[in-house]
């Protein structure tokens, strides 16, 4: 396990919604950027890994919310490197609220990604090193699942933007809740809080893809919204699948 390390956030005029609270995929760029800065920090960042042909990928992350922070709150956000096995790291994340409150925790498994042949390879022994990892994580390593949907409620389709791609030549991580918040109904979107969203990325999404998102919504007895989304391509493949739990918001 590796060291932790924390770095202060102010939230902007354009990181916040309608109602002035920070958005999940902007949470979500919060939480890459600083086990970016961390690797960074260890003389490992994503320069030092282009420069040697590999780079870090999410495979999946799980992301719980208290509340989003705010505009013009600063936030402290904490990150730790928990482990490496094999193909597979694991990072988790906190962050803490101006009021000192921890308002949101996450964790995310990545994949080193050969870029030259596009696919993963085995995290190389000095990744190992520059985290202060000795060996594999002990026990067994389970990688998480979600459950698959054949009917759904919702589709909308959507076009992969030159902005839409980052350092890794495929579709930034963050675009999939974009395009998973935006096929749901206005509705919903404005009455609910996105409160959990897991998301497992299975292929990667290219500049000028043309992509489909199927949206299927649950009803809880509790009164919160369960919210099933996959992604495919043009030829039907499933890119991404992403699950998430909305609760009422009490205006």
């Amino acid at each position: 396990m590796g060291r932790k390390y924390s770095k202060k956030y102010e939230i902007y005029y354009y990181n916040v919604d309608s109602k002035l609270n920070c958005t999940m995929p902007v949470v979500l760029g919060i939480l890459s950027d600083v086990g970016n800065k961390d690797s960074e920090d260890l003389g490992s960042g994503v320069n030092e890994l282009l420069n040697k042909n590999m780079t870090w990928i999410f495979y999946n992350y799980d992301v719980k919310v208290k509340r989003y922070p705010k505009y013009g709150e600063k936030i402290n956000v904490i990150t730790q490197s928990i482990g490496f096995k094999k193909f597979y790291a694991v990072r988790n994340y906190e962050i803490i609220g101006e009021d000192g409150e921890k308002i949101v925790e996450g964790s995310a498994t990545f994949l080193m990604l050969d870029i030259k042949k596009r696919r993963a390879m085995r995290i190389p022994k000095d990744q190992y090193a520059v985290y202060g990892e000795e060996g594999d994580m002990e026990g067994e390593f389970k990688l998480p699942r979600l459950s698959d949907f054949e009917e759904y409620d919702y589709e909308e389709t959507f076009k992969v933007r030159y902005s839409d791609i980052d350092s890794n030549g495929h579709v930034n991580n963050t675009k999939y809740i974009e395009w998973s918040i935006e096929s749901l109904p206005k509705n919903i979107v404005d009455n609910y809080m996105l409160e959990e969203i897991k998301v497992i990325f299975e292929k990667e999404c290219r500049y000028g893809e043309e992509v489909k998102v199927l949206s299927k919504i649950i009803e809880n007895e509790d009164g919160t919204l369960t919210i099933k989304h996959k992604v495919i391509n043009s030829e039907g493949k499933e890119l991404t699948k992403l699950e998430g739990k909305m609760k009422a918001i009490n205006n």
